[in-house]
C-alpha cells in the first residue's frame, strides 16, 4: 500500500464560474464528491485544499502551488495525486497512469501542457524548492510549469483529451454537462 493521498484543490476563487466550482453538481454528486470517489476508487486517502472543509492557504490567492505548500505544513505524505476540482470528465484510469507511472519513475508525472492532475513525489528538493518561493521572498515564479522543471518532472503523452476539460466558466460546464448528457 503506497502513502500517496489524492489532494483536491478547491480553493480557488471561481470568479469566472460565479459560483463554488466544488459544490457544481454532475450526475447529482457535487465535483468535491466525484472527485474524492475517483480518488478512493484508486485506494488513496483525500486531502482537500481550500474550499468549505479544507485546508486553509498559508498564502491565500497564490494558486495551486500555494495550496501544495499549505497542506505539506500539515499532512506528511510520501507523494501527492493533485486534482483540481472542476475536470467533471476525469476517470480513475486517467489518474492510475499518473499514479503509477510516478510511483515508478519517483518523479513528479502530469500530462503533456496539463499540468494538474500531477503526480508529486513529496521528497526533501521539493519541500526545499517551495520553502524558496514562498518563505524566501524570491522573484520565483509561483508556476507548476516552473516546480515541475525544477525537479525534473516528466510529461506524459495525452490518451484521453476530454478527460482533462477543465469548467471555468458557466458555457464550459453547459458543455461538459452536455457531454456527459447531463442536462438539466
Amino acid at each position: 500500500m503506497h502513502h500517496c493521498r489524492g489532494l483536491i484543490l478547491a480553493g480557488g476563487l471561481s470568479s469566472r464560474m460565479g459560483s463554488d466550482k466544488a459544490a457544481l453538481r454532475r450526475n447529482h454528486q457535487t465535483m468535491e464528491d466525484f472527485n474524492r470517489e475517483l480518488l478512493a476508487a484508486l485506494g488513496l486517502d483525500v486531502v482537500v485544499a481550500g474550499g468549505a472543509s479544507g485546508i486553509r492557504d498559508l498564502i491565500p490567492g497564490a494558486g495551486p502551488l500555494a495550496a501544495i505548500y499549505s497542506v505539506l505544513q500539515s499532512v506528511q505524505p510520501s507523494a501527492l495525486l493533485v486534482l483540481p476540482v472542476d475536470m467533471p470528465l476525469l476517470t480513475t484510469s486517467v489518474l492510475r497512469v499518473l499514479l503509477e507511472e510516478g510511483e515508478e519513475a519517483g518523479v513528479p508525472v502530469c500530462y503533456d501542457d496539463c499540468y494538474l492532475p500531477l503526480y508529486l513525489p513529496v521528497t526533501q528538493a521539493l519541500r526545499d524548492y517551495l520553502d524558496k518561493v514562498f518563505t524566501e521572498g524570491c522573484d520565483q515564479p509561483r508556476s507548476l510549469k516552473r516546480m515541475l522543471a525544477a525537479m525534473n518532472g516528466r510529461q506524459l503523452p495525452i490518451t484521453d483529451t476530454n478527460a482533462l476539460l477543465n469548467a471555468n466558466t458557466p458555457e464550459e460546464w453547459q458543455r461538459v454537462m452536455q457531454m456527459l448528457g447531463d442536462v438539466h
